[in-house]
């Protein structure tokens, strides 16, 4: 389906049609103090121009994809003049341990992990307010009337967002919505957006090009730590952050760079079910902006979330093997979690991970897992249903296509993968707190 920006603009003059993109209101320090400024502007100009030239996209698909770039350029430009202005907290300390940051392929049951380890009353994870809205000046959790109102303010936005409506309840059933969010919204920021990229790169190109440029972007962990030290700033946990994103699977190396103490949680599931559930939500996500009757687009989505899966498989194997094969004292940063072992035992999976990094453990703590498993069962936003043949893939396919991952981390049965961390407790733990 082809529409024009004439069309569009006839059809619905509300729509934006194109946006502007500049530098005037980012502050002459701030150009001085964080050189990458430069690199997220042109990154963003070339989304803009994706989006213009995507016949596939609808005019209201158009329109949401312009305005989230725009919105994501003005947030980053808001951030580094505040920072710029407050430059005394780039020097600032983050807490000794950590963050703890979850990654591994998407759909392996990082959401819930990250739920259950914001539990923690020492710890702090960032909500989506503190990411997404006016996220200038930042507040601290304890602010309870400003926070009420940028969640109200959140409320309003998404009701007005008639393309999300329409969608909301099919992507909440795939990714349901909890206060706390990944931190894949502050990358996202500086122009770090794989997923984005998806619905918007050229629908002709056959390679993985679109992705090989996404990942090209260290300075978004730059920016990235900047984010985090604002955040730290004004409401600092006691004793860690946690932080989750699938996205963070292909930056290990770059993560480590920025945080030496990272607690680096590593999830894992069966390729079978990560396969078809990550297809599912990728068109879920990708139909707000595309037709969803155009067969071409939803190739299009399906094809370049395999080639995601591919990258991000040959990323998580090329770093693991480097380091158990050169005995790099940075695997004691790493842990695996089993999607079998947190489905089943998410409290005791959860007690591993805390063993492992030699983090403190309490009752509170314990408790307010039991109360939110209490009060979240599984499906309780929906239930996603996916199947294996929309991915045109067979279990031998998968088994081939991705032997090197699945024998080296044993996902076709989870208490390997248990057990190989249980295996390392005693010696691990005492020389990750000596980091």
């Amino acid at each position: 389906m082809s529409t024009t920006r004439d069309q569009a603009t006839m059809e619905h003059p509300s729509l934006l049609d194109d946006i502007v993109l500049h530098e005037n209101d980012l502050t002459e320090k701030a150009k001085s103090c964080f050189g990458y400024h430069s690199k997220i502007l042109h990154a963003f100009e070339l989304y803009r121009r994706s989006i213009l030239s995507n016949e596939h996209m609808t005019s209201t698909g158009k329109h949401g994809a312009l305005a989230g770039v725009g919105k994501m350029h003005t947030n980053c430009k808001r951030v580094l003049n505040y920072m710029a202005e407050h430059n005394e907290l780039l020097n600032g300390t983050l807490p000794p341990l950590g963050p703890l940051i979850i990654c591994g392929l998407p759909r392996t049951g990082s959401t819930l992990l990250q739920n259950l380890l914001a539990c923690d009353p020492d710890c702090r994870s960032p909500l989506f307010t503190d990411m997404c809205v006016e996220i200038v000046p930042p507040i601290s959790r304890s602010n309870a009337v400003e926070q009420k109102r940028r969640m109200a303010a959140l409320q309003s936005s998404m009701q007005q967002d008639t393309s999300f409506v329409t969608q909301r309840n099919q992507i909440i059933a795939s990714h349901p919505v909890f206060p706390i969010e990944e931190d894949y919204h502050i990358l996202r920021q500086a122009s770090f957006l794989p997923f984005f990229t998806m619905i918007t790169s050229d629908p002709v190109s056959d390679d993985d090009t679109w992705l090989l440029e996404e990942l090209n972007k260290d300075f978004a962990y730059d920016y990235h730590e900047v984010f985090l030290r604002m955040l730290n700033s004004v409401d600092a946990p006691r004793s860690h952050w946690v932080l989750k994103a699938p996205v963070h699977c292909f930056k290990q190396d770059t993560i480590l760079q920025h945080y030496p103490n990272a607690a680096i949680i590593v999830t894992h599931r069966c390729l079978d079910e990560v396969l078809p559930s990550l297809c599912s939500t990728a068109w879920s996500l990708g139909s707000i902006y595309l037709d969803k009757r155009d067969a071409a687009s939803r190739n299009t989505i399906k094809k370049q979330t395999l080639q995601f899966i591919d990258k991000a498989v040959e990323c998580m194997v090329e770093f693991r093997t480097r380091l158990d094969r050169m005995h790099d004292q940075k695997r004691k940063n790493l842990f695996d979690v089993a999607y079998n072992d947190l489905m089943e035992q998410p409290i005791a999976t959860v007690r591993r991970i805390y063993d492992y990094f030699g983090l403190r453990w309490s009752d509170e703590f314990e408790g307010a897992m039991q109360a939110w498993l209490s009060n979240n069962p599984q499906g309780k936003q929906g239930r996603h249903s996916y199947s294996l043949v929309d991915c045109e893939l067979t279990h031998e396919d998968i088994e081939t296509r991705y032997a090197d991952y699945i024998n080296l981390f044993q996902c076709s049965s989870a208490t390997d993968i248990a057990s190989t961390n249980s295996n390392q407790l005693s010696s691990n733990n005492e020389s990750f707190q000596q980091v």
